[in-house]
């Protein structure tokens, strides 16, 4: 393993050109004709769909045809889920192509798919969409006023007029990853779109005869979908998706997807640089063309970092290839980023540098240097919110996007949300520090772990939930008593309850962030499935 400069670096910042240089329309994005390099997508069982940006191009025309054809008028929402495979994301932007605005749905939970209708349903009635794109021709409509068209039906490469009609203003509604109880779409404009992923295109430093981006990633998140598919999109640079349940299933799949295609960019949430860490790989994998490799939708852990590297960087992946970074849906996606070429930065207590904003976007935090409300003014920022009760225009002005954080030497370090904060002993504690806590406590066995904040007598506590493979199942009771000491021990608070259970009983959002919430209500109302729950601490 190569040996680690982690001394602090003088401040550098990107250029403001990568946001102000002229760009791409969107209308000009998805027409990449003429362009020879390949879209590809590789299913759970290992098959490709692939396609070079010529043939989309074409198939993009067809969707967009076949969708006019269907009653799509300009300006109309058109809802579908973007799954990781070549149709759906041919049709979805077959919806820009017939001037269209796409409204990425996050998927339909496995159980409770009457609340989900009900819920979704309600926005797009407000939206007045009337169609959604579905897999399963058979589907049943989430709304009376919404008819199901599905996606097979748009597939093809006929040989059609492209009339190239105007995106409308608002070319994209995606919900933001907590969006389960009442949902909120978030509405961008077709021009900050383009630019924006014209900008993230720049830093990532795009060329098509160079890169290959590659990501599990699922593309109905804006990480996926407007970070590294736009992006590459825009620059006509080769990308290979995969389906993100074969790397849950089996987290080596990353790695090994990075080495097979020779990838050059990537990313994940920092649990995604800690599953990694913990499997084994085969001999032989290189790992040496990487170059810029995200981690970003999620508090940053150093430890999990460091044992990133120690497993990947034998095999080629560089310290300098990782990039800390900051965003949310309402800036479309990119807030603030670590340079190219750097690595990640340790800062104060523990926490890691976001690094500085990225071309366009200006911050505020109120405080100074201490921990306080993350203001966002930025080129990137939303028109305003969908929800059941109609359009919510955003307020003028900076935006709050509900964080804590700080500025230190020109880079952004965030805290964590401030609804999950606690007074403790005249400190604050945030609930992402209680599980960067905790993460560090279980080993290798440790996969992952939620906190959330209640009321208890005496004040204000945190309960905390660790997940675990169901075969350690024997170590479940000393894992949960070293986390907690480690809690107590580290931010002066005594967890409880604390709780170890199987990997995916901790409920989430769409981008795998714990739905706190939720977990509380679960955990303090004892309806977590009994089986599911391997050792409690009271």
């Amino acid at each position: 393993m190569t040996e680690l400069d982690l001394s602090p670096t003088p401040t550098v910042t990107w250029p403001d050109s990568y946001a102000t240089e002229p760009g791409l329309s969107l209308e000009e994005i998805v027409r990449p004709y003429g362009s020879s390099t390949v879209v590809s997508f590789l299913a759970a069982d290992g098959t490709r769909d692939s396609a070079s940006y010529d043939l989309l191009a074409r198939r993009i025309a067809t969707a967009a045809h076949r969708l006019r054809a269907a009653g799509l008028r300009p300006g109309d929402p058109v809802a579908v889920t973007l799954a990781n495979d070549l149709p759906t994301v041919t049709a979805a932007l077959g919806v820009w192509a017939a001037g269209g605005t796409l409204v990425s749905l996050p998927p339909a939970p496995r159980r409770n798919r009457e609340g989900y209708a009900e819920r979704f349903g309600a926005v797009l009635d407000a939206m007045e969409c009337r169609l959604h794109l579905t897999e399963a021709p058979d589907v049943a409509p989430l709304t009376a006023r919404v008819r199901a068209l599905p996606i097979a039906a748009l597939q093809g490469e006929e040989r059609v007029g492209d009339p190239e009609p105007a995106v409308p203003r608002t070319a994209l509604v995606q919900f933001t990853s907590g969006s389960i109880g009442a949902p909120k779409g978030v509405a961008v404009r077709g021009d900050t779109f383009a630019a924006h992923v014209k900008m993230i295109s720049r830093c990532f430093d795009l060329d098509p005869a160079r890169d290959t981006v590659a990501t599990w990633l699922p593309l109905y998140h804006d990480l996926g979908f407007v970070c590294f598919f736009g992006s590459a999109l825009y620059a006509r640079t080769t990308q290979t998706h995969t389906d993100p349940k074969a790397f849950v299933l089996d987290p080596s799949r990353w790695l090994r997807l990075l080495a097979e295609e020779r990838a050059t960019v990537s990313g994940a949430p920092n649990f995604g640089f800690r599953l990694a860490s913990r499997v084994p790989y085969p001999q032989g994998l290189d790992l040496s063309a990487m170059r810029c490799c995200l981690n970003a939708a999620e508090r940053v852990v150093w430890s999990d970092l460091l044992d990133f590297h120690e497993v990947a960087g034998p095999i080629g992946f560089r310290w300098e290839a990782v990039m800390p970074a900051y965003g949310l849906a309402e800036g479309t996606v990119g807030v603030s980023c670590t340079l190219r070429d750097r690595g990640p930065v340790l800062g104060p207590d523990g926490h890691v540098s976001l690094g500085p904003p990225l071309p366009g976007n200006r911050y505020t935090v109120s405080g100074g240097e201490a921990p306080g409300s993350l203001l966002l003014d930025s080129d990137w920022l939303f028109e305003g919110y969908w929800t059941a009760d109609g359009f919510q225009r955003r307020e003028p002005g900076p935006f709050d996007t509900d964080d804590a954080a700080f500025v230190r030497d020109g880079e952004l370090f965030v805290v964590g949300r401030r609804a999950d904060v606690a007074s403790v002993s005249g400190h604050n504690v945030f609930a992402e520090d209680v599980e960067a806590v905790a993460l560090t406590s279980g080993g290798a066995e440790l996969l992952g772990c939620a906190a959330f904040k209640h009321r208890a007598e005496g004040g204000e506590r945190f309960g905390l939930v660790l997940e675990i493979s169901p075969r350690m199942r024997q170590a479940a009771p000393e894992l949960a008593r070293a986390a907690r000491r480690a809690v107590s021990e580290a931010l002066g608070t005594r967890t409880a309850p604390v709780l170890v259970v199987q990997r995916g009983a901790i409920p989430r959002t769409t981008s795998g962030k714990p739905r706190r919430s939720a977990l509380r209500e679960a955990v303090l109302r004892g309806e977590l499935p009994p089986r599911r729950v391997l050792a409690t601490l009271t």
